[in-house]
């Protein structure tokens, strides 16, 4: 648009008519159309710093970068590519006990043809191979007794209690389908068509959203202990990223610690869905993000920035802006981040204070000095907040947020970035990607619920197969403080001393 004003201001008058015209109104028209060039200016220099933001320089998830080559912010070690000197590595180990044993027996002598049938044995050269036996649904049928007393009556046994149906699918086949759905991410139909192809039996998608809701339904307990576990955690991870619900765009919301991770699904992004979700407003320790100011409005908690951000929009500015002071910020919070790094190798819990007091002047002078080298906020209209840069506001940013920024150099339980969020957060997009929306929201809240618990269960070292096995039977996995809580309030139950007092030592 500004583009069409400025043609329209220059093909408005002709030579003659120009030369016609007094220089009062000359100067006039060329306030105009410089006023005119320099909004083009800048709105040239804010598409070409979005055309150029990727995942290496700015908050966009690499998900949505373009396929061109993204710079590295991570420095060269001088290692060689994979696994380095002493890594254990994962790979298969012969088994002392083999399911089966195949003897491939010699017969005749290689070279002379003479028979060794009765020649006994020397010793051997093992191989082992590791396969899966072929899929097939073993069909088990349970039958209830039915006997008729002399007094009339017609008594029955019961099925056992997993038995619910006159014909259903057993507990294995229902943990396979919720791991594919919820840790594999593949679509019903596909889980429908591959246990087909593998079993020989198609599997409806009414029936694979019942076991989904079934293990959602189980995980109501566990998803309510979470949060509790969260408000009362030291550090918590905070972030948020859009999906597609019902084909509307709402935002999911992760709260994790390094053996905990918690998803909600909700309409809004800011401080109205954390509200609901319940775990910010009452959380009393330090809260790790992205500096959105929506999270700042929770008092009762300290605030801690994610410094990951921080180094990609200081990229930003140093390689499309050409910013003076972006590398000594860069190099600053990379400096302090490997002091905090060594300090904590060698046991140390925290930072000499006069080096503290060092870092802070530094980072003041550093931020100030950028101030002093920047154009002054302007006026765009006769009303309104004066216009400042991006740089500006940045600058301004981490300033105000001092202390939220160097929070891990003055307390070392406070990570130097946000990255475990991040890294919660991006196989709910993966999940986005395959699927492109959720349905219902009923599906969205479901794998909300079963991923939180599945990325719970891996941070903690079990086995996803298993624990998915047990939430499926009514028991779902516990950190080792529930479970200990647990048993304490079933021996406070009961009688049994001696069991208390085992407890009581634990």
């Amino acid at each position: 648009m500004i583009l069409f004003y400025i043609l329209y201001m220059v093909t408005k008058y002709t030579r003659s008519e120009l030369q016609a015209l007094s220089k009062r109104k000359l100067i006039d028209i060329i306030l105009k159309l410089q006023d005119s060039f320099l909004q083009m200016e800048e709105r040239l220099k804010l598409l070409e710093g979005q055309l150029h933001k990727d995942s290496h320089n700015s908050h966009i998830p690499s998900s949505k970068s373009k396929p061109l080559l993204i710079k590295n912010l991570r420095e060269s070690s001088g290692k060689s590519p994979g696994g380095q000197p002493g890594h254990p590595g994962k790979t298969l180990i012969m088994v002392d006990k083999p399911t089966y044993t195949i003897m491939c027996k010699v017969t005749r002598c290689e070279r002379c043809g003479k028979d060794l049938s009765r020649i006994p044995i020397t010793g051997y050269e093992r191989r082992q191979v590791f396969d899966i036996p072929p899929l097939k649904l073993e069909v088990t049928e349970y039958r209830v007794e039915k006997k008729l007393c002399s007094c009339g009556h017609l008594t029955m046994t019961s099925f056992p209690q997993a038995v619910d149906a006159p014909v259903q699918y057993g507990i294995n086949t229902q943990i396979l389908v919720s791991t594919l759905a919820t840790h594999g991410y593949v679509s019903q139909e596909r889980i429908g068509e591959t246990m087909e192809y593998l079993t020989g039996y198609r599997m409806s998608e009414a029936t694979i959203c019942a076991i989904q809701d079934q293990l959602y339904q189980n995980l109501t307990d566990f998803e309510a202990r979470s949060k509790q576990h969260l408000i009362h955690s030291e550090v918590l991870h905070n972030d948020e990223t859009g999906v597609s619900v019902e084909g509307k765009r709402e935002w999911v919301h992760v709260t994790s610690t390094e053996e905990l991770t918690h998803y909600a699904v909700d309409p809004k992004r800011g401080k109205e869905a954390m509200d609901r979700i319940g775990i910010l407003p009452s959380f009393q320790g330090k809260a790790m993000h992205d500096r959105w100011k929506p999270y700042f409005k929770y008092r009762k908690c300290q605030h801690c920035c994610c410094n990951a951000h921080h180094l990609r929009e200081a990229t930003f500015f140093e390689e499309e802006e050409k910013a003076s002071w972006a590398r000594p910020l860069k190099d600053f919070l990379l400096e302090a981040k490997s002091a905090v790094e060594e300090a904590q190798s060698k046991g140390q819990d925290h930072l000499d204070p006069e080096l503290l007091g060092k870092y802070s002047c530094r980072y003041n002078k550093i931020l100030e000095g950028a101030l002093e080298g920047l154009p002054p906020p302007i006026r765009t209209g006769k009303r309104g907040k004066l216009k400042k840069t991006k740089q500006r506001n940045f600058i301004e940013n981490l300033l105000e947020y001092k202390e939220s920024v160097l929070a891990f150099i003055s307390d070392f339980r406070v990570p130097f970035s946000n990255n475990l969020a991040e890294r919660d957060l991006r196989m709910f997009k993966v999940k986005d990607k395959v699927s492109g929306t959720f349905r219902s929201r009923h599906g969205a809240e479901c794998f909300a619920r079963i991923r939180g618990y599945i990325s719970t269960v891996r941070k903690n070292g079990r086995n996803v197969f298993e624990e998915i096995k047990n939430a499926l039977l009514g028991r779902p996995f516990l950190l080792q403080k529930w479970r200990i809580a647990n048993q304490f309030l079933k021996c406070a139950a009961t009688p049994d001393t001696s069991r208390i007092t085992v407890l009581s030592s634990v």
